[in-house]
């Protein structure tokens, strides 16, 4: 076979036919191959503003059909890999700035006392699970049945990527409602374990909350990563400033403000943190128990056939963090929980989804997508999807608005959130690529920006103007979207050779490009 019999020439033939190959690859470049990009068409022109005369840079009808490709900006993986690991390092350069300064924060952060911790949610029944460190080990060893009859222990020692691993045992006996109830409610009990954080603070050193509050900061970045199970657990860094000091300013906390000190606030206000919650257990809807029950009288089935009756799941009122957490000191130097190491950790999950399937990414529409959804969720995850979008109809729960984040089993905060002062921001990092763009040529060359004069641009002299309207999203033709998929192959090839083992600052270097 001759090379352009080859599948990359089969699908640039037609953009070689019409000669709009060259710009095409241009923009695949541009975007990294972007799996949905934004179709956009417009054009920017500026006005002199001394001589009120208007020039037009830029005009999408000179590019191939007419548009300009925008890339999506998704943050999941399973949607696209490109922006995702743009997204990733966005977030890598947040988590990091926070720990050792850059992206406008101070070097000196890096001597605050920080913790990294995780916190979990609660048991809502058993499902099967693998030991994540030391020996392999038995999923679940219990012996004799459940209510309704299932095996109340599992004795297989599963394998990573186990499909079987957050299903629950019995589908019975796990409380898929006050699962979703506390997805829903965990960023309420986030912030309320964090202000009882500083009220044992205050305690401790024998002040009152609000003058603790004037002297201390806590802040933070969090990254909420959905378990396989389907609840949300929380990886966040803590450190102590200076409450004193105005915004753009980080000084060290007081003397008396410790790292030893936060870790045992924290620990007491996760083991104290309640968040009222409705009782989702008090929602009247009719279970496979009830429906079978209804057929008793009159019906096909016998007394004999009437389900056992089984204890109901107790009142969830209050949400409340599970046993498993954890609270680790971060150390500049020695030690392995390294700002490097859990700037990696935190953007890793940052672009997970909720099901590696990508059946989850969007929102329900209505019924007829939930129920053409499910069949590509296992079946743990479909009975929490189905679950979600049933409770929402219930009056008492109308408030959480369950069916707007069924897809993701309730939960409807940020997967990365942080406090306003810990560090730089993701706009402020949108800006800096953009800004780098201007004054850089594709190869990393320095260049001075210049207006349609050919003068270096003064925002002083010029004003300019935008004109965009969209089009759609994702690429016109299969051919496109092969050469698209080519395109990200190669970016993620380059991104690889760019982050050579060892080198700290590779990822840093290239977000900032």
């Amino acid at each position: 076979m001759s090379v352009l019999d080859s599948d990359y020439f089969r699908s640039l033939a037609p953009r070689v036919a019409d000669g709009s190959a060259s710009a095409f690859l241009t923009q695949l470049d541009r975007v990294a191959g972007c799996t949905n990009p934004v179709r956009l068409t417009g054009r920017v022109d500026q006005i002199d503003t001394a001589s009120g005369e208007i020039r037009r840079t830029f005009d999408t009808t000179d590019l191939p059909d007419g548009v300009i490709l925008v890339p999506c900006g998704n943050r999941r993986a399973s949607v696209c890999p490109s922006c995702s690991y743009l997204y990733a390092g966005d977030a890598w350069q947040i988590v990091h700035a926070g720990m050792v300064g850059g992206a406008g924060v101070p070097e000196s952060v890096a001597t605050h006392p920080g913790l990294f911790v995780t916190v979990t949610a609660p048991s809502f029944g058993p499902v099967h699970s693998r030991a994540k460190h030391g020996p392999p080990q038995v999923c679940r060893r219990r012996r004799g049945r459940c209510p309704h009859g299932i095996a109340s222990g599992c004795w297989r020692v599963h394998a990573e990527g186990d499909p079987l691993l957050g299903q629950a045992l019995c589908p019975d006996c796990h409380d898929d409602a006050g699962l979703i109830v506390w997805n829903r409610t965990a960023g309420r009990l986030w912030k309320r374990t964090v202000d009882l954080a500083y009220r044992r603070m205050a305690h401790m050193e024998g002040i009152s909350e609000r003058q603790c509050r004037q002297a201390v900061r806590i802040s933070y970045v969090k990254v909420a990563e959905g378990q396989a199970r389907g609840a949300v657990h929380y990886h966040a860094l803590l450190r102590l400033d200076d409450a004193t000091t105005p915004d753009g300013t980080w000084a060290p906390p007081p003397a008396w403000a410790s790292g030893k000190l936060l870790a045992h606030c924290w620990r007491w206000a996760v083991t104290h943190a309640e968040q009222p919650c409705p009782d989702p257990h008090a929602a009247d809807l009719p279970t496979d128990a009830d429906a079978l029950s209804a057929l008793v009288d009159g019906g096909p089935l016998g007394e004999e056939h009437r389900p056992d009756p089984v204890d109901p799941f107790p009142a969830m009122t209050y949400a409340r963090w599970g046993e498993q957490c954890d609270t680790r000191h971060v150390r500049v130097e020695g030690g392995d929980l390294t700002p490097l190491a859990v700037g990696n950790y935190l953007a890793k999950y940052i672009t997970k989804s909720v099901v590696d399937s990508g059946a989850l990414d969007r929102r329900f529409r209505d019924t007829d997508d939930l129920h053409a959804r499910l069949p590509f969720l296992t079946p743990h995850h479909a009975r929490l999807a189905h679950a979600a979008w049933r409770l929402g109809r219930v009056p008492e729960l109308a408030d959480l608005n369950l069916r707007k984040w069924a897809h993701q089993f309730g939960f409807n905060g940020h997967w990365l959130s942080k406090s306003r002062r810990y560090s730089t921001t993701f706009t402020a990092r949108r800006t800096a690529r953009r800004v780098w763009a201007r004054t850089h040529t594709p190869t990393g060359g320095e260049r001075i920006p210049l207006d349609a004069w050919g003068r270096p641009e003064d925002d002083d002299q010029v004003v300019t103007v935008t004109d965009w309207r969209y089009q759609g999203s994702g690429y016109k033709t299969p051919s496109d979207t092969w050469l698209a998929l080519q395109a990200a192959d190669q970016a993620r090839s380059r991104r690889e050779a760019v982050r050579r083992p060892g080198s700290e600052s590779s990822m840093e270097r290239e977000c900032a490009a």
